[in-house]
């Protein structure tokens, strides 16, 4: 199949770092995410913070948002993280929906589930820091 994008990533071994069935919509929806964990103080992001995010945001959907919308017939969802801890605006959604679902799941307060995912984040994010 041809895409349209220049930039849209089609190389045979291109892959996705993480694939769901059922988290946006129902059971039988796909859904692929790609995570970028990036330093907000590198020289190369000198612009404001919500730059940074948008900008990271936008080079991984351009490269594989098109690709998977119309050869793997899915939804992409892109997960910016700063080496600092934040997250960008798609990220922010996708954990608040994850704590959702995983608080239903357990019967546990949003609260605590979102925390817990929250320093299960900040620990991984710590350990990839200092290898």
């Amino acid at each position: 199949e041809v895409l349209t994008g220049a930039t849209s990533n089609v190389q045979d071994g291109a892959r996705l770092d993480i694939a769901v069935n059922g988290f946006w919509g129902g059971r039988s929806e796909r859904t692929f995410m790609d995570v970028r964990i990036f330093n907000p103080h590198a020289p190369s992001n000198q612009q404001s913070l919500v730059s940074c995010y948008r900008k990271q945001e936008a080079v991984k959907k351009r490269a594989y948002e098109q690709r998977v919308r119309e050869i793997e017939h899915a939804s992409f969802t892109p997960l910016v993280l700063s080496a600092t801890g934040g997250m960008a605006n798609q990220a922010t959604v996708f954990y608040k929906r994850l704590a959702s679902c995983l608080a239903s799941k357990w019967d546990q307060p949003y609260s605590s589930t979102m925390s817990w995912l929250r320093c299960r984040l900040t620990f991984s994010l710590l350990r990839s820091a200092i290898q």
